[in-house]
């Protein structure tokens, strides 16, 4: 046995030392009125680069609830009790937990309806830490304001519930102050959610008023803004609802960063669905030629997401987490990987649905077939398996196009951005011909070496298999003042299926 000492477990990851590269940077569009403005963005101000869930928390987007306003609730005492007579009441919580605000019994000196309800309200107070909930009393009427994280739950149904005993009689009011769900605490989760996927990412998030028609141009605008640096984008779309146009819409916005030279790989789109009670009835994704636009539609069903779609009465989506996901993968990797992609935090989307607020658990296995069939991105479980994988890593296009999944886009993207890296020092640069105007060896040996640094460094990073440049040297470049280069890549491949030949013999 070692003698009695002091043993040092040295840390790893606590500098937070920035990764290489920039395939982890992405962008987050939200949309809100703007006086909802957290308090670190403003209308000239609509773009803001995080680094953690900190800064977005020192810059006013915190899950504290405090832009939110609390639903109230009222008991009018028409009847007061007499010694020994009791009131209950208890408020069921969002989450289905049934919280009890105490007991009061009448005591002796408690001779009035003004008395009673004071010292009732006293009982609920003095249990505030507990649950949450605060009274007061005015006259004949107990009014009790319930905690600002319950949102718009409290505004339809019959949370609140009163048992009396003896000469109490009243008359109990559900919903006098309606709630109003908090905007900052859905940020935040999703921000939340995102680092808690990539602790490392670097996101911009922009803040845009809510537009009368969808175009995304926000895209375009943080792209600018950015420099072009973001590679990924997540689009949440909870004032409107899920409407497969609005890929398209995505898909022309990245369509006109390729043309700048600031190519977006994927985006990936959350908007809600709580209206949707059959999701069958989605729209195939398979018939656009979105390439570049993904739609998320799982939700957690057991965690804060749920939570929040409850409190917050719109769909809140694994946007977060599937962008955190792409940005934690390689652009050969397909976010559905269970290895790397473990989308569960033993908490937080470790029981997993749909954005409508279905259960995974009470869907069948032909409806999931077709939304995968139809290509949406959505959070499944497998036998034998712990934790919680997305389904794959749909674009909405057909399955039959070179660019049907996220990494395909990413890794052709990085490898147009490289080679255009490589040559752009040479646009107007001269070509050496020979006498009968082909081009010369050394002129394509040249073109074909730089075309192909970046490409290099990717087949390193197990982020492309193999690559051909080639130059053809009968082109008149002289006629034409242009030179094209050729390439050809042969891209990672994912296994998607695992077929396994499996049988007895007699003998090996």
């Amino acid at each position: 046995m070692a003698l009695n000492d002091i043993v040092f477990v040295k840390g790893q990851g606590g500098l937070g030392r920035p990764l290489t590269g920039e395939d982890f940077i992405s962008g987050l569009v939200l949309y809100t009125a703007n006086g909802n403005l957290p308090s670190g963005w403003s209308t000239t101000n609509r773009i803001k680069l995080i680094g953690s869930v900190q800064d977005a928390e020192n810059a006013g987007i915190k899950d504290d609830y405090s832009d939110a306003t609390a639903a109230t609730g009222t008991y009018l005492i028409t009847t007061k009790g007499n010694t020994g007579d009791t009131i209950k009441l208890k408020y069921t919580d969002a989450s289905g937990v049934v919280r009890d605000l105490g007991l009061y019994t009448v005591a002796a000196a408690e001779s009035s309806i003004a008395l009673q309800g004071a010292a009732w309200a006293a009982v609920i107070n003095a249990g505030t830490l507990t649950h949450g909930c605060t009274a007061t009393f005015n006259t004949a009427t107990l009014t009790v304001t319930l905690p600002k994280d319950q949102g718009i739950y409290p505004n339809t149904g019959t949370p609140f519930a009163v048992t009396l005993t003896g000469a109490f009689a009243g008359t109990l009011t559900q919903n006098v102050v309606p709630g109003v769900a908090s905007l900052q605490a859905v940020w935040h989760y999703h921000i939340n959610e995102y680092f808690r996927i990539q602790p490392k990412g670097s996101l911009y998030v922009g803040f845009y008023a809510v537009p009368g028609t969808y175009t995304f141009s926000e895209i375009q605008t943080m792209q600018v803004f950015s420099g072009g640096k973001i590679r990924q984008f997540g689009v949440y779309k909870d004032s409107a609802a899920f409407a497969s146009a609005d890929l398209t819409a995505i898909q022309t916005i990245c369509s006109v960063l390729d043309t700048l030279h600031m190519p977006v790989s994927s985006v990936l789109y959350g908007a809600d669905l709580k209206a949707v009670a059959d999701l069958t009835t989605l729209a195939d994704l398979g018939t656009l030629s979105a390439s570049k636009a993904s739609a998320v539609i799982s939700q957690d069903a057991g965690g804060l997401g749920a939570f929040l779609y409850v409190t917050y009465g719109k769909s809140i989506t694994t946007l977060g987490a599937a962008l955190g996901a792409v940005s934690l993968s390689k652009v050969s990797e397909d976010i559905a990987w269970p290895q790397k992609f473990n989308i569960s935090s033993g908490y937080e989307c470790d029981t997993v649905g749909f954005a409508n607020g279905q259960a995974l658990s009470s869907i069948s296995q032909s409806v999931l077939n077709t939304l995968d069939d139809r290509r949406y991105i959505f959070l499944i479980k497998y036998v034998g398996l712990a934790g919680s994988y997305f389904n794959d890593s749909h674009t909405a296009i057909t399955v039959t196009s070179d660019y049907a999944y996220i990494e395909n886009n990413r890794t052709i993207d990085k490898a147009i951005r490289g080679v255009y890296a490589d040559l752009i020092s040479y646009i107007n640069s001269p070509l050496v011909l020979n006498s009968d105007g082909t081009l010369k060896d050394t002129t394509i040996a040249f073109f074909e070496s730089q075309a192909g640094n970046n490409l290099d460094q990717m087949i390193r990073d197990s982020e492309l298999s193999a690559y051909e440049v080639t130059i053809d040297p009968t082109q008149d470049v002289l006629s034409t003042s242009n030179i094209t280069v050729a390439v050809k890549l042969v891209p990672i491949g994912v296994a998607r299926q695992i077929t396994v030949n499996i049988g007895f013999t007699t003998s090996i």
